[in-house]
């Protein structure tokens, strides 16, 4: 029955099998695009898309705080925004203990004092902004970011696995030592024991360490700003689409990835490797930029960009508080 399938198949015009495809895909596809066209539009409530913007502003600020060389007044205008932000939820009287609130105000306070500890005088609009915050919050406590060293950092690496995964942070500073490709390699075969759908392993890495390919893919990748530079390997991570049968099976791709990815994290985290994962949230042009720098075949998409290195000697990493487990469970007994 199987090879009469296959040779009708191969009967059918190729245009109208991708017509008839295109069609089928449109079809499974759009419920999911109108859930999310319709959430912007209509169902995002007001405090789901301040705790969200509340969250997005303030990792930027963190970020900043933990560079190697901080710029003095850096982050104007997301400071700017995340000041309106935290008075917003503040006269909305939402509860002042929860973790986007917390970690926005102890962000602000640490950026007042980080500049006061360095005398930069910052310009008047920010002053007058952030002086109600840290005045008038003092009972609000976030997590400061974190001061560590290369051997407080790795420590734990050989305990028990929940000492050990909450060990890791994003680094986003390293030395100038070369990681060897041997031991990048050796944390590649660790993270394939990662689950994969019916064993067909579709993530594919691309370890880059030619200085010319960096320089071009952090160009496009947004997010890398103050550190990118220091990073002595991009690991991109990528997914063979041809590996899934059908469109129903579209976010397998993405999955499978996302657990190699993590996988791939703790490997390197294991072997003493500082790293961070960047975003690839890109327009089709970035994305056709990167196809180019690799040299990617059709069917290989572009998933995520690590960026890694041996860490310094001493170096900071954000706090990124996470939410308790219970938060964001539901039982259902």
């Amino acid at each position: 029955m199987e090879a009469i399938k296959q040779k009708i198949k191969a009967l059918i015009p190729k245009a109208f099998m991708y017509r008839y495809y295109l069609h089928s895909a449109k079809k499974a596809v759009l419920p999911d695009l109108k859930r999310r066209v319709y959430d912007k539009v209509y169902d995002a409530s007001e405090v789901e898309r301040l705790n969200r913007d509340l969250t997005l502003q303030y990792h930027i600020v963190e970020k900043g705080l933990t560079m190697p060389e901080p710029r003095p007044g850096f982050g104007r205008l997301v400071v700017l925004k995340l000041c309106d932000l935290v008075m917003k939820y503040h006269k909305m009287e939402l509860p002042a203990d929860s973790l986007e609130f917390s970690q926005s105000v102890s962000v602000l306070k640490e950026y007042y004092h980080f500049h006061q500890s360095i005398s930069f005088e910052l310009d008047t609009e920010v002053r007058n902004k952030l002086s109600p915050i840290v005045s008038s919050f003092d009972a609000v406590v976030g997590l400061p970011q974190i001061i560590t060293t290369n051997v407080a950092y790795f420590n734990e690496v050989n305990a028990a696995f929940d000492i050990f995964s909450k060990s890791r942070y994003s680094v986003r500073n390293y030395s100038k030592e070369q990681i060897p490709v041997e031991l990048l390699l050796q944390c590649v075969e660790l993270a394939q024991k990662s689950p994969s759908f019916c064993n067909r392993q579709p993530t594919r890495v691309h370890i880059v360490k030619s200085d010319e390919k960096k320089q071009a893919i952090l160009n496009i990748q947004n997010g890398n700003r103050g550190f990118g530079h220091l990073a002595d390997t991009l690991i991109v991570l990528t997914s063979v689409i041809s590996t899934t049968k059908d469109i129903h099976e579209r976010n397998e791709n993405h999955l499978n990835g996302g657990m190699f990815a993590m996988s791939l994290l703790f490997a390197m985290h294991f072997n003493k490797i500082a790293a961070c994962a960047l975003n690839w949230a890109v327009s089709e042009d970035k994305e056709l930029i990167m196809r180019e720098i690799l040299k990617l075949e059709r069917n290989e998409i572009p998933l995520l960009v690590i960026s890694c290195g041996f860490a310094p000697d001493s170096f900071k990493v954000a706090a990124s508080p996470r939410k308790k487990g219970d938060e964001i469970t539901t039982l259902h007994l």
